[in-house]
């Protein structure tokens, strides 16, 4: 493939105008130059497998700590402390952001609570969520798919989950957005950025006044687990749980409901599996697997450089930041066969949709959970879906890609 040679990605803006174009895009610069410095992004753009899967696996010296600076760099460093200073003391306990020992130390903390035996208690619960909303769907088959299926099946999960009482769903739109546009986008304003403030703020009040509950009355939920989650006498401070939870509510719901938006456009345009779902309900997990890379919402994973090296030539300096596209990685043909086609029997062991390697996706099994029991009853329900809206409106969001709402109709199997 050629390509011009002023060809550039904007991971702030390009994956909202891109849309679902915005793969090709990927795509175009794998094939003109895999490891790319980026003008308009200020970072390194990685986009062959066999580099981002190197990334991942820390064989090339990349850390996770300072990948914030990826989302936080239109701020000086010394007005954050007066401008966003919530978020400038949280990111740094963020087990998304922390190297070493100390990620080692929270991800054994935090994992006590996300066993696979405290995600299969909530199966029930999930589907008793997914016949609630299908339901609903029946009867109304016109709907706003974000918010009225895609959202509240993975938020009120988390939120029960969690413990978090169901009267601050009403806030979990407007915290999700907040904090994905301002903290997985390439330097958005700074305006966003305060916006992602309020929105930490508030969700720390409420998970302090619970956590304080938790001391006294302690519940089966995640708040207790996380409360008295102990290692050798280690425990979470009050700052690392209240982190953690910022993590938990945003990334706990919000790229499983993206997931569920754009899976369900996917299946849209490709009638022939959608049925093959309905008729193979035994191999849903790995229909789901596809589905994931197939759609790309996972899209990337910043890090930092940890110290000088030549990649392929590139001359990478200390603080520089890279970009590992996962979209690049998993629609790159030296691994996959036919990578832009919906693949019901393809092998995804290696898929890098959860991130493989020491920061493996923490919710990965409580995410298959919810998408292997609504896309079941979905297809099961139903014989298509129809998408009403003329263009999608993706959001200015690099790393996770999702929809700010989409209008759909369902068709119930007679």
């Amino acid at each position: 493939m050629t390509a011009r040679q002023d060809f550039d990605i904007d991971l702030l803006r390009d994956p909202q105008r891109g849309g679902l174009d915005f793969i090709n895009d990927v795509n175009q610069l794998r094939e003109m130059e895999p490891i790319h410095w980026s003008k308009a992004s200020n970072c390194w753009i990685v986009t062959r497998f066999e580099d981002v899967s190197d990334g991942f696996e820390c064989r090339v010296p990349l850390l996770n700590a300072g990948r914030n600076e990826f989302s936080l760099a239109s701020i000086p460093v010394e007005e954050r402390e007066l401008r966003i200073p919530t978020i400038s003391h949280y990111v740094n306990h963020w087990i998304v952001g922390v190297d070493g020992e100390e990620h080692a130390r929270l991800r054994k903390l935090v994992m006590k609570a996300f066993t696979k035996k405290m995600v299969e208690k909530l199966r029930p619960y999930v589907r008793e969520r997914v016949n609630f909303l299908l339901d609903k769907a029946i009867e109304s088959p016109e709907i706003e798919f974000n918010e009225q299926i895609a959202r509240p099946l993975p938020g009120y999960v988390i939120f029960k989950m969690a413990g978090i009482p169901e009267e601050h769903f009403a806030s979990l739109r407007e915290w999700a957005n907040a904090v994905v546009e301002g903290m997985t986008s390439s330097m958005p304003p700074p305006e966003v950025l305060e916006n992602t403030e309020k929105a930490t703020v508030e969700m720390g009040e409420v998970c302090k006044v619970e956590l304080e509950k938790r001391k006294t009355d302690p519940k089966d939920d995640l708040l207790t687990a996380l409360l008295h989650a102990t290692e050798e006498g280690d425990r979470l401070t009050m700052d690392e749980l209240l982190a953690t939870m910022n993590v938990v509510i945003i990334a706990g719901h919000d790229t499983t409901s993206n997931t569920m938006t754009m899976g369900v456009e996917a299946l849209s345009r490709h009638p022939e599996a959608w049925q093959y779902m309905y008729e193979h309900p035994d191999r849903m997990q790995d229909c789901i697997l596809e589905l994931m890379r197939y759609i790309g919402m996972s899209s990337g994973q910043p890090r930092i450089v940890g110290e000088d090296f030549k990649w392929h030539g590139k001359q990478l300096k200390k603080g520089d930041i890279v970009f590992l596209s996962v979209i690049g990685a998993n629609f790159d043909p030296r691994e996959w066969n036919e990578p832009d086609k919906l693949d019901f029997f393809r092998n995804n062991s290696n898929s890098q949709v959860f991130a493989p390697g020491v920061h493996h996706c923490i919710g990965h099994l409580l995410a298959k959970l919810q998408l292997v029991e609504f896309f079941t009853a979905l297809v099961n329900r139903f014989e298509s879906v129809e998408i009403l809206d003329r263009k999608l409106d993706f959001m200015p969001v690099g790393v996770f890609r999702g929809l700010y709402g989409m209008n759909v109709k369902f068709h119930p199997r007679t």
